[in-house]
């Protein structure tokens, strides 16, 4: 034992496995964990910025401006509006006049209210201060009194109030003509009155309660402000009204907008009235001498009538990394670690080949270097070489990616196929070898051939490739003139795309949530021009047409009849149920008694673990079974019981749900536990460890292991399968969006309270 010596202990990972950029207190020292590479978009938005930050208006003539950065999800247009606004804070002489603001929500109610959070009630009576402070000075010009008050008011050594106070000058008449200006400013008399209050003591309280939404109390009432701030429309009219208040005086105001795709998007595209409001928006903050910042996925400029597309006179776009910047984006990030910037244990094939697999992606590259890094950390521990590999990349990029199961994927692929009426047949073989078997086979009534579906998962290297092309060259030899479609569950390497594009004649569809069913639609029509037949014949086509509606029809009548016979099974059993589902609450209520927290979390950091954990309750269920089968259960919900629990899949998956949701229970704890010591000055960094020991054992506790318990119906709608059609992906898109990125959320919700 003398001889044995312990492995040194693992390397700190200089690559951060969140991969999401943080959003913190915006100081003039950017965050240490933050590496910042400079791109081609980063270069220009920064220079619209500069052009509008460096101009200098003569009075009377201020300009302001918008820019839009677009793209994809992981591009970094996060980091790019937190650099903007810190770039702007540092340039600003009120560093107060830059916010950042993410749209998490879906309306401009909540975005408003954000809004309005940020500026925060003393920073708004500041800015109205300000407009105080001119006119007490003006006042004072006229009364020929020395220039030394004047300075202490310039200075504000002296706030305006103690000048009026100080001098017995006539606050009533001085406050008249600072809600004339604050009218004229914000256009508004409404606000015009409401901000002048702000400066009288007693009624901050009602003054921010109207501006938060609420409804106006008696004292604004009886001073004709009657209105609530509570639809979208006065919302972006109140946000103008700011970008007034802000931009005047010959002041910068900068505003930076993230994530504006969940509110214009082509799934809920505001109302006519919104859509104009937010055109005035632009155009305040055009003549308030602002500047916006708009960013998100490339659909939220799309959806803009053209009207408001030409008020956003500058848009950036945001590309992949290039080979060059995935290597300087390396060695900047070891450059703490090591104690200078260094490419090892990366080589620069690796680099090539990691950048040609993430396509670029900054979030992606990122979470490949944390996941490879680690495992060249660890075979060195193990008596190994520190080296990362091809084939770890491999390794990393298909753990990490493909965001469905290949089951899931094709349930997605047959129900848009049932959906839009299409003919097709799963799994079938076309030639006479196994190779030559679709997925699917899509005919269509009024031409020759089909259209074959091919799954795969990702293409990383020429052997993925060989084997896709030997698939693709024995179904064009089986049916040298079906179409083909290939469809990619993961990812597809650079070099790879290349050749499928001179084989295919097209890129590989990729699989993405966002824009899949649109995309795959797309395709399949296409195909089914492309194809020989009877197309010409107009009574052909309108055959084809009725007996597609007819099989639409048919898919929605078959769902009918399930629901009919779904209800009338509920209402047979209404009864029976009542008492059972009784006990259950009731247990269920004493367990969460039981289980609830003492320390309880500022309110969206605890919604966030509650979600989790409530969403991993509701998918196993195992309580409530348990609990059913020890109360006087019928002898079918004891085998129902059995059936489960013979099941290996529902145990081994049930087991990795409770193993996750203790994960979630003890992050809590330690979040709970580290609120008590926020203030002391290491704070920010215990904070950084706890979402990275939390992220080091989410790996180890994959969502996709969880897919057999989406398979099965609740517990507690057990009896019919149609719960299980109509509720899997819904299950599904719960427990995904309450488990994933939980840490960097939790990390901002943190930042937001703090």
């Amino acid at each position: 034992m003398s001889g044995s010596s312990e492995p040194p202990p693992p390397r700190k990972n200089p690559f951060s496995p969140m991969a999401v950029a943080r959003i913190t207190d915006f100081g003039a020292t950017p965050d240490a964990v933050d590496v910042a590479i400079t791109t081609d978009a980063t270069r220009q938005a920064l220079a619209h910025l500069d052009a509008y930050l460096d101009e200098r208006p003569s009075r009377g003539d201020r300009t302001g401006t918008v820019v839009a950065v677009l793209g994809d999800y992981g591009t970094g247009k996060t980091h790019l509006a937190v650099l903007l606004v810190r770039h702007a804070r540092q340039v600003l002489a009120d560093p107060t006049h830059a916010l950042y603001l993410d749209a998490t929500a879906d309306s401009f109610i909540e975005l408003y209210r954000r809004f309005m959070r940020k500026l925060g009630r003393e920073g708004v009576r500041a800015q109205v201060s300000e407009y105080y402070a001119d006119i007490v000075a003006d006042s004072l010009q006229s009364s020929g009194l020395t220039s030394d008050m004047l300075d202490w008011l310039g200075s504000r050594k002296l706030e305006p109030q103690e000048v009026v106070e100080r001098l017995g000058l006539m606050e009533s008449a001085l406050l008249r003509e600072v809600q004339d200006t604050l009218r004229e400013v914000t256009n508004n008399k409404d606000f015009g009155t409401a901000l002048t209050l702000l400066l009288r003591p007693g009624f901050e309280h009602s003054v921010w309660s109207w501006l938060l939404g609420g409804a106006p109390d008696q004292v604004l009432v009886e001073r004709g402000i009657t209105t609530p701030i509570d639809d979208e429309v006065a919302a972006l009219e109140a946000m103008g009204v700011f970008a007034l208040l802000f931009g005047g005086r010959q002041r910068r105001f900068v505003l930076a907008v993230d994530e504006l795709d969940k509110i214009f998007s082509a799934d809920s595209r505001p109302q006519k009235r919104t859509m104009a409001a937010f055109q005035t928006l632009l155009q305040v903050f055009a003549k308030a001498g602002a500047c916006l910042v708009l960013c998100g996925l490339p659909d939220f400029k799309s959806v803009l009538p053209p009207a408001v597309r030409q008020r956003i006179p500058y848009t950036v776009v945001m590309s992949g990394l290039s080979q060059a910047e995935v290597r300087e984006f390396v060695e900047l990030a070891q450059e703490p670690l090591f104690g200078r910037g260094r490419l090892a244990p990366f080589t620069v094939p690796v680099i090539r080949y990691l950048r040609d697999i993430a396509r670029g992606n900054a979030r992606n590259v990122i979470r490949l270097c944390h996941r490879v890094f680690r495992v060249a950390d660890d075979a060195e521990r193990a008596g190994g070489e520190f080296l990362v590999t091809e084939d770890a990349v491999r390794q990393a990029a298909r753990e990490l990616f493909g965001s469905l199961s290949a089951d899931d994927v094709e349930g997605v692929v047959r129900r848009l196929l049932d959906a839009d009426g299409y003919d097709h047949l799963h799994r079938h073989l076309l030639g006479v070898g196994g190779e030559s078997m679709a997925d699917f086979w899509v005919t269509f009534p009024d031409r020759t051939g089909g259209c074959a579906v091919l799954l795969t998962r990702s293409l990383l290297d020429n052997a993925d490739l060989d084997a896709v092309m030997r698939r693709v060259t024995a179904v064009r030899e089986a049916d040298p003139g079906a179409e083909q479609v290939l469809l990619v569950n993961g990812v597809v390497a650079d070099g790879v795309a290349i050749q499928l594009r001179e084989l295919l004649g097209r890129e590989p569809l990729v699989y993405v949530e966002r824009t899949f069913p649109e995309d795959f639609r797309a395709l399949i029509g296409a195909a089914g021009k492309r194809l020989g037949g009877g197309g010409d014949d107009p009574l052909t086509a309108l055959r084809v047409q009725v007996e597609r509606l007819a099989r639409q029809q048919s898919s929605v009548y078959g769902f009918v009849e399930r629901l009919a016979e779904h209800v009338d099974g509920v209402r047979t059993s209404a009864d029976r149920q009542l008492g059972a589902i009784q006990r259950q609450l009731g247990a269920l209520a004493g367990d969460a008694a039981l289980r609830a927290p003492a320390d309880r979390l500022p309110g969206e950091v605890e919604q966030l673990f509650r979600d989790a954990v409530d969403a991993l309750d509701d998918l196993t269920q195992v309580d409530a079974m348990f609990g059913e089968a020890f109360e006087h259960a019928p002898t079918a919900t004891q085998e129902a019981v059995h059936r489960r629990l013979r099941m290996p899949e529902f145990t081994r998956a049930a087991a990795q749900a409770l193993m996750m949701q203790r994960a979630v229970q003890a992050f809590r704890a330690a979040v709970s536990q580290w609120y008590r010591s926020a203030g002391d000055p290491d704070a920010e960094d215990r904070l950084e460890a706890l979402c990275v020991i939390y992220d080091d054992i989410a790996e180890f506790l994959p969502l996709f292991t969880l897919e057999p318990l989406f398979s099965l119906p609740p517990w507690s709608a057990r009896a019919g399968n149609l719960v299980t059609g109509v509720n899997q992906g819904a299950r599904r898109t719960r427990v995904h969006h309450a488990l994933r990125n939980l840490s960097p959320r939790v990390r901002r919700a943190v930042d937001r309270s703090t």
